[in-house]
């Protein structure tokens, strides 16, 4: 049986723009362009392009400051996770002078030497920005629920003079709710973006 070519994409999910890791970037100069030209080329280890499925990227450097709230994501990979597509053309967001400037991640945040697309992301449908309140019981990790729980006291009170979503860092029991940046245990008052994966939400008190 062939492969059908007959369309079939609704579309649907939520539509973020997220910061793509793609690797190290190698930078040459005096390349070779089409137009028989010589510019300085910039590749990635690991490219990807419009279109290809994604995850969440975990690495511990991927915080909510760090990203300018942007989530990171990369390749598909195994595991129990919330799969999102590449929807348009990746932009370079700043071209690194030379391959050592950007040879590591933090390297490459610190420097904004990458690039970003908007992805949506089936099964979620909005994201919201919450103060997570670390309590010193484990780091909250992208995509990981467990890690992660309402705060109800801390939701009702003020902070930086507006209302807003608190979150806590938990062993485990989280359920129904994701964080899209890494968060390290005892880290008070820092901000990470959030997302409701559908179904209950455990609160606690």
């Amino acid at each position: 049986m062939a492969v059908s070519l007959i369309a079939g994409d609704s579309g649907g999910g939520l539509k973020l723009p997220c910061i793509l890791y793609e690797g190290a970037p190698t930078v040459t100069d005096d390349a070779l362009g089409p137009d028989g030209y010589t510019d300085t080329a910039i590749t990635f280890a690991s490219g990807l392009k419009k279109d290809d499925f994604v995850v969440l990227d975990v690495q511990t450097e991927n915080t909510y400051a760090a990203t300018n709230g942007l989530p990171v994501v990369k390749a598909i990979a195994a595991g129990t996770l919330i799969v999102g597509r590449i929807i348009t053309t990746p932009k370079l967001v700043r071209a690194p002078a030379n391959t050592a400037a950007g040879d590591s991640w933090a390297k490459q945040l610190a420097g904004q030497y990458y690039r970003v697309a908007t992805v949506e992301w089936f099964g979620l449908s909005g994201a919201i920005k919450a103060v997570v309140k670390g309590l010193n019981a484990a780091a909250i990790v992208p995509d990981v629920a467990a890690t992660v729980k309402i705060d109800a006291s801390e939701c009702v009170a003020l902070r930086d003079g507006v209302v807003t979503l608190a979150v806590s860092d938990v062993a485990n029991g989280g359920v129904g709710i994701i964080s899209f940046h890494y968060v390290a245990a005892a880290a008070a008052d820092v901000s990470t973006l959030v997302s409701f994966v559908g179904g209950t939400v455990v609160i606690q008190g």
